[in-house]
């Protein structure tokens, strides 16, 4: 599709994540949509394999210089994402009850704002690899909002993405009736459960305190104290 952005993905080969991936990519090819989903080393933790998002985003972007869209291994693609085509923003993306960064699924134009936000994304989770990727996100968006020159978000409506429901019989339902471009299976239900290597306590999104999520829902940043930073899992 013409204008669409392309796809990307990667995925750690001998996991099973490699067998959804594969499925992503059916499900792009049949919607006759490009896409990038590649093979990534496996790091320590299911955490740390997160959060290679930045980077793998970083190096596909200046690889092909085009917009983009971020799409979780685990997920398939339903529909072609028309909401995305001619994006004019430099980010684009779901707050799930106005605060909750998603990060199955994320665009970035091919701008300078968008530059800006991965770069500081990708220092985040270099530096604090055990603080969730789409949380480290939220982290570089606020930061760029309190810049002269913010980046421009356009904030997707919540039906865009479904996440597969554990019981059958809703799973289905769902499947029936629902307008979902992306449907998220959520590998990592069972893949964290396999872990046998311990990890530094993960900072998730449930962790943020209520004062980042109420700025969040207000589209509000402001700056931040030492101690507040320390609430955010950046000591």
């Amino acid at each position: 599709m013409t204008n669409h952005p392309l796809i990307v993905s990667y995925f750690t080969p001998g996991t099973a994540y490699e067998t959804r991936a594969a499925r992503l990519k059916a499900s792009v090819d049949r919607l006759g949509l490009e896409s990038r989903i590649e093979p990534r080393a496996a790091k320590g933790s299911w955490v740390e394999n997160c959060a290679q998002k930045a980077i793998f985003v970083k190096e596909v972007r200046e690889r092909e210089r085009r917009p983009i869209l971020w799409v979780d291994a685990d997920a398939i693609i339903r529909r072609p994402l028309l909401e995305l085509v001619d994006c004019s923003a430099d980010l684009a993306l779901v707050k799930r009850n106005g605060w909750h960064f998603s990060g199955g699924q994320i665009f970035f134009a091919h701008t300078a704002g968008a530059d800006t936000v991965i770069d500081i994304w990708c220092r985040y989770c270099e530096k604090f690899p055990h603080i969730y990727d789409q949380v480290s996100l939220g982290y570089a968006w606020w930061d760029t909002a309190l810049t002269p020159n913010p980046p421009t978000v356009q904030w997707l409506n919540e039906a865009i993405l479904q996440i597969e429901e554990r019981r059958l019989l809703n799973r289905l339902s769902r499947k029936l009736f629902s307008k979902a471009a992306i449907l998220h299976k959520q590998e990592s239900r069972q893949s964290r459960e396999l872990q046998t290597v311990p990890e530094k306590e993960p900072f998730r999104s449930k962790h943020l305190p209520d004062w980042w999520k109420g700025a969040a829902r207000k589209n509000q940043p402001f700056p931040i104290s030492r101690d507040q930073r320390l609430e955010l899992g950046l000591g």
